[in-house]
């Protein structure tokens, strides 16, 4: 870790984590897979996020479940019952990394932590129910406050859901760290003065560990 990455960091003292490719792996193309072999004809740039008017209602929560799972079905001519649905949907989580886990516990002794999540109400269920299976504990204990999008109504990088952050817990943006596999999101953060990281290629290639132990635990 260099010097000038040491000084440029120095003053931070709260952390904001992503979760899908920061603190939990994902894969895309597990769910086009899944959603192909029931007939579903998805392209592989097929955008879940961000481009998609469907599953951005889903991801701010201005959709049930039960909405979207009928408003997919419609939409890409399938007939899915829910439990088809959710298995496809959630293939792309995979499992979490204790080892992860525990640095944010380690960074919570020296900095306020919080998630900033882009996320809908079946993966949330999904993933924080096997999280209680593995650990006892459910996502939302591992930081001092986590923010899921489906629960604020809005999505990164909506200008909004940072301020939302940063002023319900009193920071300062220039001494706050984000860490987001997305660009997009990170300049968003960058555009209101909070310092960013764009971590390339999820975590099976640059870990969390990597960009955060040396550079800021205490």
């Amino acid at each position: 870790m260099t010097n000038n990455n040491k000084a440029k960091y120095g003053s931070i003292n709260s952390i904001i984590l992503d979760l899908g490719g920061v603190v939990l792996d994902i894969d895309y193309s597990l769910t086009l897979k899944a959603f192909r072999e029931f007939g579903v004809s998805l392209p592989d740039h097929t955008p879940f996020t961000g481009c998609n008017e469907l599953f951005n209602l889903f991801d701010c929560g201005q959709i049930t479940p039960v909405e979207f799972r009928q408003n997919f079905n419609q939409t890409f001519g399938v007939v899915l019952n829910p439990e088809q649905f959710d298995k496809a949907w959630n293939a792309l989580l995979l499992d979490w990394d204790l080892e992860r886990l525990a640095l944010i516990e380690q960074l919570r002794s020296s900095y306020q932590v919080f998630l900033l999540s882009n996320t809908n109400a079946i993966h949330f269920e999904h993933y924080n129910q096997l999280l209680v299976q593995r650990t006892g504990k459910g996502l939302r204990d591992y930081f001092h406050r986590a923010y899921f999008s489906f629960e604020m109504g809005l999505r990164k990088p909506q200008a909004e859901i940072f301020r939302r952050v940063i002023g319900d817990n009193g920071l300062t943006p220039a001494q706050t760290l984000f860490v987001d596999d997305t660009l997009e999101h990170v300049r968003a953060a960058q555009s209101l003065g909070i310092n960013a990281v764009h971590l390339e290629g999820g975590n099976r290639n640059l870990s969390l560990s990597k960009v955060l132990a040396g550079l800021l635990i205490k």
